[in-house]
């Protein structure tokens, strides 16, 4: 079995990614002594007036146009606590804030949009730069993509640009997505096209993951949103661990492959289909 045995930085498209889908293992790091860091790519400020479908993502989530990032700085701080983490993130905002490049679900949900892929070589040379800080190279984490946001996808790319760097890094299961049957299916073939090898579990003691619980409580202005055709979000996901486990608790991940490697198989299998 595989063993944490330095420093690991999570990257989260998003304010809450992070808790929501591994705070069990970032709490297994801090309670090991080490340092784990919760590094959020999308954290910034809109840069102009908001576009109705921003204004509307608002609405659904109570929270008032003025004061949203504020408001989830503040929880990701108060997740980041409980968990024993340290926050960080960039300035770079969220999707539904640029330009009004994404206007619709149907967008925001879809392909990366031209004008953000030069996004992925200018977080990554951030996230690089946060990585030399280090001692010793971290474990980095970074989303799979199911559910197929666009913020969750430049993600996983910046996963596969830092493999090729020769690091190493391990791709979790965005939760509330793999939680549901649809969600599962995209698993499966995203492990398929982007990641090699078996999974690692992380095995958790019940007090993480109520640490993991307690960090995702924090996102007030996000869970009742989330989790409104789920029920209960900590019996959701208490289930969900308890699946990936076999009857014990567990967060799972799995490595991910070489930017190269993924086009190649995408290219292979467009081939098989033609």
């Amino acid at each position: 079995m595989r063993e944490l045995t330095g420093d690991a930085i999570f990257l989260s498209p998003h304010f809450d990614d992070v808790p929501l889908s591994c705070g069990g293992t970032v709490a297994f790091v801090a309670e090991s002594g080490r340092k784990p860091v919760i590094l959020t790519l999308f954290g910034g400020e809109p840069s102009g007036p908001l576009s109705p479908f921003a204004q509307q993502q608002h609405r659904w989530r109570n929270m008032d146009d003025r004061t949203a990032v504020r408001l989830r700085r503040e929880e990701e701080r108060a997740a980041a606590t409980e968990l024993g983490a340290v926050a960080h993130w960039f300035d770079v905002p969220d999707a539904i804030y640029r330009d009004a490049r994404y206007t619709s679900d149907e967008e925001l949900f879809g392909p990366i949009h031209p004008d953000d892929l030069v996004l992925v070589d200018e977080l990554l040379d951030l996230v690089e730069e946060m990585i030399r800080s280090c001692v010793d190279p971290p474990a980095i984490f970074v989303p799979l993509a199911l559910g197929n946001h666009v913020d969750h996808q430049i993600a996983r790319l910046i996963g596969s640009r830092l493999v090729e760097r020769g690091l190493s890094v391990w791709a979790y299961e965005d939760q509330p997505y793999s939680a549901t049957p649809r969600g599962q299916a995209e698993r499966d073939r995203a492990i398929q096209r982007w990641t090699v090898g078996p999974p690692w579990l992380v095995f958790l003691s019940e007090e993480l993951f109520q640490r993991r619980l307690r960090a995702i409580d924090q996102y007030r202005s996000q869970v009742a949103f989330v989790f409104r055709d789920l029920g209960p979000f900590d019996r959701v996901l208490r289930s969900y661990a308890l699946e990936v486990g076999r009857g014990k608790l567990a967060e799972r991940f799995w490595e991910l492959q070489p930017l190269a490697s993924v086009e190649r198989v995408h290219e292979r299998r467009r081939d098989e289909q033609s």
